[in-house]
Formats: structure tokens, sequence, C-alpha cells
């Protein structure tokens, strides 16, 4: 009984610091993310003090690099995206806390680049912007609560 009671407490030891090292071993400063003084590669899990998962990073030689996914603390996805070699690039999506899409942003060079799209949370089209390396550009629309556009606006291409 004494060992079966020792393997236990052994075990809980091992995984608890074993989820110490991957929740909170990560530092970021100065724009990279380090472990014990060296560029940090590999997934991240970075968590809410209640446990619930906060955000799952992909990084490379200290770099957000690949694919983001953040969440509310109700375990709903709040943004997805990616990066490459920490600058935002392609699709954004942010959701509601109840899980609606409620906006969709393309980005290059952590620039605003290509169509922007904001809903409402019951997933009516709000505004359609466009931009080009982070300058408004083209045509864009505001839509009412009944789909009518409202509003719109031109700007020149650069």
């Amino acid at each position: 009984m004494k060992t079966l009671i020792l393997t236990i407490c052994l075990l809980l030891s091992v995984v608890t610091n074993a989820q110490n090292g991957l929740t909170y071993n990560i530092v970021y400063k100065d724009g990279l993310y380090s472990q014990n003084d060296a560029a940090y590669t590999g997934k991240y899990t970075g968590y809410y003090e209640s446990g619930y998962v906060k955000e799952i990073l992909n990084i490379k030689e200290g770099k957000l690099t690949g694919e983001v996914v953040r969440y509310y603390e109700n375990g709903k996805k709040m943004e997805t995206g990616q990066y490459e070699n920490n600058l935002k690039f392609g699709l954004w999506t942010r959701y509601n806390s109840a899980g609606s899409v409620t906006a969709e942003a393309s980005y290059k060079n952590n620039k605003k680049d290509g169509t922007w799209l904001v809903y409402d949370d019951k997933g009516s089209k709000l505004f359609k912007m466009e931009y080009k390396e982070g300058e408004k550009t083209g045509t864009w629309f505001q839509w009412d609560e009944a789909g009518a556009v409202v509003k719109t606006t031109s700007y020149s291409a650069m």
C-alpha cells in the first residue's frame, strides 16, 4: 500500500511539473518568446487562471509562426489567424463569446491588406472595407439591420 501511494505521488509530481514546464516557463520579452534564456520553438498553450485554455501559439526561433488560436474563458474561439516571422498575414477571423463570426480581416506583413468584413451578432453583414498595404482603398459599404446599403465611401487606390 505504501508503494502504491508513493507511486501515485510521484506520478502527480511529474505531471504537475510537466504542465508547469509547458505553460509557465515561456517568457515573452522584446518581441520574442524564450525558455531558459533561449529562443523557444514549438507549440505553446497559455491558460487563464481558471485553468481554461487562453491561447495556442506556434513559435519558431522565438517568433510567432503559423496558426494562432485565442479563446474566451468560456472555451469558445475568440480569434484565429496566421503569423509569419512575428507578422500577421492572411485571413484573421474574430468571434463573439457565443461562437458567431463577427469579423474577417486580411493582413500582409502585419498591415491591413485586402477585404475586411464586420458582422453583427446575428451574422448580418454591417461593413465591407478594402485595404492595400495598410491604406484605405476601393469602395467601402455599410448596411443596416435589414440588409440595405446605408452608406458608401470611395477611397482612391495608392
